[in-house]
């Protein structure tokens, strides 16, 4: 184990989280002024921000919308079903439903008040209303204000507040915006501020409203959930709930398509069948007249009833034919949007069922070709479910009329039978009987087609939506935009991440040593001492050690130290110390000059060499004549007593460097200097070698044989950062027997340690081991201690 070893721990290498905390602490301040401002614009932010509510429904699309899904025939038609909410979502949100929501509520114009901050949408609150025939395009987006004065007229103005006439109320306006008339609302009395009136385009509306409205189902239900971000709770509840209105109504004008086609052909027919009933009914009448006959025989009214019984079925065969006949020019169509036909009037369910499924199909078709591109696979699979179904009716018409062929042969053979049997009855009778069974032929039909009126009614009135809305359109109350918590909580990560960032790069930038983490870090030695800076008002570079100052402190608690150093040192020899540091202006004659004083007050005999050949200093702070020196003793041309010199410190003595050589480092290396060491060690207690900066020239290595310790010093904001390296290598190669590091005034208001362990401050108790550490400064400020006050301090270079 070396000698620098006893003084030293083991390097720390575990991340230091305090330490970095306490080294962005000491600029407190600066982090308070950034989040203050920081938190003043967050508020300013806030206030001109217009806050943005959400507003919610729920719509339940029933099941049995999707009944008909699973046919046994259509059993691949399970994926149509399964995609059928979400050709809901595509519904809600489709251009068409948009566009009657936004000319509903007439959503192209929107009323404001301005304020200070923001202007805020009045909508329902606006004092009026404006009803437009015609705009230019020059309106949208320009701003035109009103204000009234008056309940009978108001005052148009421009965006720039100019005067564009006086109106009456409900009065035709013809403007360079166009065509439009206000209304007052007779719900707000008066107003004393101008409303500002902006046109908004049709297009750029729908675009919005699609693009914003947000539906999304409810997992594994058939809910769907609808939101919108507005400005204004009220309207975003209209807009929602006059679109699920518009939804229903188009759902329910889906469904009573096949209803509506049904009464249409039931009323064509009824008119015709009125008319043709009306005829009929005179002939009978004027037939009697004409022949005297009152009533029919016995046989006649027998023959009568059966013919109109068979005509009856006849009628109803013709009825079925036409309808199948609708069916199948319905089936052959390719023009899209054809309504279904009258399925009411199918009496075979399976028929029907047949239809009702192709025509979902072909809404299915319809909705997917305006959302998705040709060729997409779902619209592929249901155009070829549509040929299925096409097929499959087409097979089942032809058997339906082959049927209705048989039965019509069937009743036409009865039909010639009767006719043959009334031929045995007189000629007046069989040809009343003629005109009767005409006159009942259209009476039951028309009995028939009232009928089927009267179901198709029932069936249209009963009709409902295949949906439901659970809940109405609802406002979440606080606004989601923006979001106070996180604005403020983003001013104060910005307002504390400015500071550290220009804190880490001001330390990044910056290439002298600012704490001794730096210097330990770097070299993997432990500092074995610090010197405070010196502090302002304080003159001349020798302090007195003997005060109870903390730099006295720190210079007494070095002396201390220096046992250990030489704790196997011969008794009797002169103990040697050299100081050397990287660069010049870091304080190694003040350190030197310093520990002489303090080894002098325990009665021990000093002497300092000056080898700083190059730069002599230390004798100007001792006040010595540099005539005669140590580079005179070198060359030969001195004796040892004439250039040691008695100092006006007691026990303190110097050799000053003499006259500056031309060749330093051979002067040193000539072997006079072991003959003075020889000479002076028995007669001094300590020789302390004050030497140049080892960064500079090699005058501290050739002298390194001759000291037993080394101290090194690196001064706090001067030293750069770049010769932490060299010390290591030093280190590393064993260059110096002990090597020691003396952290040289040190500024702890400005060191990234101040305050973090060190026991900072003007209190005793600093050192090594066995001293006790006191509390930090800066914690002691924040305590209150009185007798650490602010000051300002100066050092000059040479500290």
């Amino acid at each position: 184990m070396t000698e620098n070893n006893i003084f030293t721990e083991d390097q720390d290498d575990d991340f230091d989280i305090v330490g970095i905390l306490f080294k962005y602490l000491r600029y407190w301040y600066w982090f308070v002024l950034t989040v203050a401002l920081g938190y003043a614009g967050a508020y300013l932010y806030l206030k001109r921000f217009t806050p943005i509510y959400q507003v919610n429904a729920t719509l339940l699309i029933k099941d049995d919308k999707f009944k008909n899904k699973r046919d046994d025939v259509m059993e691949d038609l399970s994926a149509v079903g399964n995609k059928q909410i979400d050709n809901e979502i595509e519904v809600l949100r489709s251009r068409a439903l948009a566009e009657k929501v936004i000319d509903a509520l007439n959503l192209t114009v929107t009323y404001w008040q301005e304020g200070k901050s923001r202007d805020s949408e009045l909508y329902n609150d606006s004092p009026i209303k404006i009803n437009i025939k015609q705009l230019n395009g020059t309106a949208y987006g320009t701003p035109l204000y009103v204000k009234s004065d008056n309940p009978d007229q108001y005052q148009l103005l421009d965006k720039e507040q100019n005067s564009l006439g006086f109106f009456a109320y409900s009065q035709l306006i013809k403007s360079s915006f166009g065509q439009f008339r206000v209304f007052r609302n007779n719900k707000v009395t008066s107003f004393a501020f101008p409303v500002k009136v902006i046109f908004q385009s049709r297009e750029g509306l729908v675009n919005s409203l699609v693009g914003g409205l947000q539906i999304a189902p409810k997992q594994k239900t058939s809910f769907l959930a609808l939101g919108l971000e507005t400005a204004v709770p009220e309207k975003g509840k209209a807009i929602l709930a006059k679109l699920l209105e518009e939804y229903a109504y188009s759902s329910l004008a889906d469904k009573n398509s096949e209803s509506t086609n049904t009464l249409r052909f039931i009323e064509e027919r009824l008119k015709l069948v009125t008319s043709e009933l009306g005829d009929v009914e005179q002939n009978v009448e004027q037939y009697r007249r004409a022949k005297g006959i009152n009533d029919l025989s016995g046989e006649a009214n027998l023959f009568l009833s059966k013919v109109e019984e068979n005509d009856t079925k006849l009628n109803e065969l013709d009825i079925q034919e036409k309808v199948i006949n609708g069916v199948e020019s319905y089936i052959n169509s390719t023009q899209i949007g054809n309504i279904a036909p009258a399925t009411l009037m199918v009496n075979d369910p399976v028929l029907s069922n047949y239809i009702s499924q192709y025509s979902q199909l072909e809404a299915e078709r319809n909705k997917l070709s305006q959302t998705v591109q040709a060729g997409n696979p779902y619209l592929e699979t249901v155009i070829s479910q549509m040929r299925n179904v096409k097929q499959a009716i087409r097979e089942n018409l032809g058997n339906q009329k082959a049927n209705l062929q048989v039965s019509r042969n069937s009743f036409l053979a009865l039909n010639n039978r009767l006719a043959g049997s009334i031929s045995t009855i007189p000629r007046k009778e069989r040809e009343f009987v003629g005109i009767k069974r005409q006159a009942g032929i259209k009476e039951n039909l028309y009995l028939l087609l009232l009928q089927k009126r009267e179901e198709t009614a029932l069936s249209y009135a009963s009709t409902v939506t295949d949906s439901r809305i659970v809940d109405m359109p609802y406002s979440t109350g606080g606004p989601i935009k923006p979001d106070r918590n996180n604005i403020f909580m983003i001013a104060l990560l910005i307002g504390l991440a400015i500071p550290f960032a220009v804190i880490s790069l001001k330390e990044l930038l910056t290439n002298t040593v600012q704490s001794k983490k730096d210097i330990e870090k770097k070299t993997n030695l432990k500092v074995f001492a610090e010197i405070s800076k010196k502090p302002k008002g304080q003159e001349g570079e020798v302090i007195d050690v003997s005060s109870r100052s903390f730099m006295s402190e720190q210079i007494r608690m070095i002396r201390s130290n220096m046992q250990y150093l030489f704790a196997n040192s011969k008794e009797g020899v002169a103990k040697t110390m050299m100081f050397t540091s990287s660069v010049g202006g870091e304080g190694k004659s003040f350190v030197t000059l310093n520990i002489a004083v303090s080894l002098a007050l325990l009665n021990k005999k000093v002497i300092i060499l000056g080898f700083d050949l190059r730069k002599p200093k230390i004798n100007e702070y001792l006040g010595v004549d540099n005539k005669k020196g140590l580079s005179n003793f070198l060359i030969g041309k001195a004796k040892s007593a004439e250039i040691i010199q008695a100092t006006n410190i007691n026990n303190v003595f110097i050799i000053p460097s003499g006259a500056i050589p031309p060749n330093p480092s051979e002067l040193i290396s000539n072997g006079k200097l072991r003959d003075l060491l020889d000479e002076i060690q028995y007669l001094y207690d300590y020789i302390l070698i004050d030497t140049p900066p080892i960064g500079l020239v090699t005058d501290a290595i050739l002298l390194e044989p001759y000291a037993d310790v080394c101290f090194y010093i690196v001064r706090h904001e001067k030293t750069p950062k770049i010769y932490l390296n060299t010390i290591n290598e030093l280190n590393k190669k064993k260059t110096f027997k002990s090597l020691n590091l003396i952290f040289n005034a040190v500024d702890y208001k400005k060191s990234s340690d101040y305050g973090y362990g060190y026991g900072y401050g003007y209190g005793y108790g600093y050192g090594y081991y066995g001293e006790e550490k006191s509390r930090s400064s800066w914690f002691q400020k924040l305590m209150g201690n009185k007798t650490l006050k602010k000051k300002k301090r100066k050092i000059s270079d040479d500290q």
